[in-house]
C-alpha cells in the first residue's frame, strides 16, 4: 500500500484477480485489504471410518501471494462492506471480477473513486465472460477498460482504456492474463493522476 493512496481490491479469486494483484504488488502498490466474494470455506475433517479421507488441497496461488505480502483477506458475506471501508479510510476501490452489483452506499463510502476493470474495450462486450464472447466473433481487437462503478453493469464513465498488443495466440487464459497486467497498470496510472492533472472521463454509449 502506498503512503499516498489507500485502496482495497475486490475479486472472485480466479486467475484475473490473481494477476491484477500480482502486478500491483510487483509495482509496490499493496492493497490495504483484499475482499473475496462469497463466504469463507469451511473445512471439515473426514472420519477415519471412511475408506477415502479428504486431503486438503494445496493453497491457491492467490492465497500464497496474499500471505507473502501480508495483505489482510476478508470475505464478502462475513463483513459489512460499507462500514469496513469507512473504518479503513479507503481512497480507492478496485474491482477485479465480482459476481454482483456494488451497492451505491458502498460506492459513496469510498473517498475518491470506486473502479472496475473489465477485459474488453467498452462499450463492447459488456457483461460476464467478455473474452469468451469476443472470441466467438471476428473481432481480434482485445483490450481492457478501467471505469467508474455505476448502478448498472459495466456502464460507468471510462477512466482509461488500452488495447492489448497483437495477440498471436487466441487463448482465453493468455488474453486474460495480459488484460489483468495492463489493467493493474491503468489503475496505478489512474490513482496517480486523479488530482493532477485529473481524469478526462468518457461517457459510454448506451
Amino acid at each position: 500500500m502506498t503512503k499516498q493512496h489507500r485502496f482495497i481490491v475486490l475479486g472472485t479469486g480466479g486467475a484475473f484477480t490473481y494477476n491484477v494483484i500480482k502486478r500491483l504488488v510487483e509495482q509496490e502498490y499493496k492493497p490495504a485489504a483484499y475482499i473475496q466474494s462469497g463466504d469463507k470455506p469451511h473445512q471439515t475433517q473426514a472420519s477415519f471410518a471412511n475408506i477415502e479421507l479428504d486431503i486438503l488441497k494445496p493453497q491457491s496461488a492467490l492465497s500464497r501471494l496474499l500471505q507473502l505480502y501480508k495483505i489482510p483477506t476478508h470475505y464478502q458475506l462475513q463483513l459489512e462492506l460499507q462500514k469496513f471501508i469507512k473504518q479503513l479510510n479507503i481512497d480507492f476501490m478496485l474491482v477485479a471480477c465480482w459476481p454482483t452489483l456494488i451497492h451505491n452506499d458502498v460506492i459513496l463510502s469510498i473517498s475518491k473513486a470506486a473502479l472496475n476493470l473489465h477485459p474488453s474495450l467498452l462499450p463492447k462486450y459488456r457483461g460476464i465472460d467478455p473474452i469468451i464472447n469476443q472470441l466467438k466473433t471476428d473481432d481480434i481487437n482485445f483490450g481492457i477498460s478501467l471505469h467508474l462503478i455505476s448502478d448498472t453493469y459495466d456502464s460507468g464513465d471510462i477512466v482509461l482504456q488500452q488495447s492489448l498488443d497483437s495477440i498471436n495466440n487466441l487463448d482465453k487464459s493468455r488474453i486474460e492474463k495480459e488484460a489483468a497486467k495492463k489493467g493493474a497498470d491503468l489503475f496505478i496510472q489512474a490513482i496517480n493522476t486523479h488530482q493532477n492533472p485529473g481524469w478526462k472521463l468518457i461517457k459510454q454509449r448506451t
